[in-house]
């Protein structure tokens, strides 16, 4: 007969709620994309897929741009005009299960130094936060909108971001009507946004941050002052419309690129490695938040050694790790664009 009485994980106990937290803390250091875009909490009890629903613009052409013709909208007296119909595009993505494992000894967590059991949860967030800032960070540069730094593709590629190449990226976008990014998701367990100023965000690798910095017209994120909150702690300045967001996790195309010459990076000195810039409108994308009004979609694990059982009789092992259900989702292709550049060799 099962075992019906009171186990270790039929309450959740304060161990594994503080290990839900300090996963989710440590995995936020890591997150850029998935702070912004439309979002999605994790679903309880429901199926694999989540449904985005975006609202059609007014009238959509076949480019998925609004065609409006203000005769159409003339009044005349004592007439009621003809009653117009919304409707929506529906994007559905199917959530996929990633998750993390680490285990240790009895040994390991009575005689050693250091606390392993937190470390290995503050690893397990930073973990789980780089596998979703990688799925996301896959699915976005994939999109089809795309402008190269020279040439007309990534093989002739090897010209570092100049402001004439964004400026037609930010012409792109306001051509399909791509309204700008107005509200982030907050920091902490919870799912809250919080406004920001309009602007276009440009997301990069931190190769990029020097020749970001020789635009003119830039101002680096020490020099806002009060005035201007920034979007995401990894922002680390602004041109004209454009707010720049870096990461490591956003790698280049290694030797994809035209000749290097001597003045931009290449891997193996053949080609140019090719770095995607992504700029976005606001609701390009989306994805499924870690995040829950009071729950997070982490499922963390934490059993201690000296938790025994019957796989582990004398309390010698045990396992601190997570699992989490994720998805991005590009939502308008019009409303984001991937400039791909080189980068100068320092």
């Amino acid at each position: 007969m099962a075992f019906e009485g009171q186990k270790y994980s039929t309450v959740p106990s304060r161990n594994l709620i503080r290990a839900e937290m300090q996963m989710l803390k440590f995995a936020e250091t890591a997150c850029v994309l998935a702070n912004f875009g439309e979002q999605k909490e994790q679903p309880v009890r429901k199926t694999d897929t989540v449904v985005f629903r975006r609202l059609d613009p007014f009238n959509k052409q076949p480019n998925g741009v609004a065609s409006i013709d203000p005769t159409t909208f003339l009044l005349t007296e004592g007439v009621t005009p003809a009653a117009n119909t919304i409707s929506y595009t529906d994007v559905p993505a199917t959530l996929q299960n990633y998750g993390v494992l680490f285990s240790l000894s009895s040994k390991a967590q009575l005689m050693y130094e250091d606390d392993i059991p937190a470390d290995m949860q503050k690893l397990t967030g930073n973990t789980l936060g780089y596998v979703q800032e990688m799925v996301a960070y896959g699915k976005f540069r994939a999109g089809s909108n795309v402008i190269y730094a020279n040439g007309s593709s990534r093989a002739a590629v090897n010209t570092k971001i100049n402001l004439g190449r964004l400026r037609l990226a930010a012409r792109t976008l306001e051509s399909n009507w791509a309204d700008r990014v107005t509200q982030v998701i907050k920091p902490g367990p919870y799912f809250n946004t919080t406004a920001v100023p309009p602007a276009y965000v440009v997301f990069c690798h931190t190769d990029c941050n020097a020749d970001v910095r020789d635009l003119v017209g830039f101002i680096p994120r020490e020099r806002y002052g009060s005035s201007i909150k920034p979007l995401h702690d990894r922002e680390f300045g602004a041109c004209e419309e454009f707010r720049f967001v870096n990461s490591p996790l956003f790698v280049p195309y290694a030797d994809a690129g035209g000749a290097p010459g001597t003045t931009v990076v290449s891997t193996s000195g053949t080609a140019a490695d090719v770095y995607p810039i992504l700029i976005i409108g606001d609701a390009a994308w989306g994805n499924v938040s870690l995040k829950g009004n009071g729950k997070s979609s982490i499922s963390p694990t934490y059993l201690r050694p000296t938790d025994k059982n019957h796989a582990n009789p004398l309390g010698m092992f045990g396992y601190v790790g997570a699992n989490f259900w994720y998805e991005a989702v590009r939502l308008n292709e019009n409303w984001m664009a991937r400039l791909e550049v080189a980068v100068s060799a320092l």
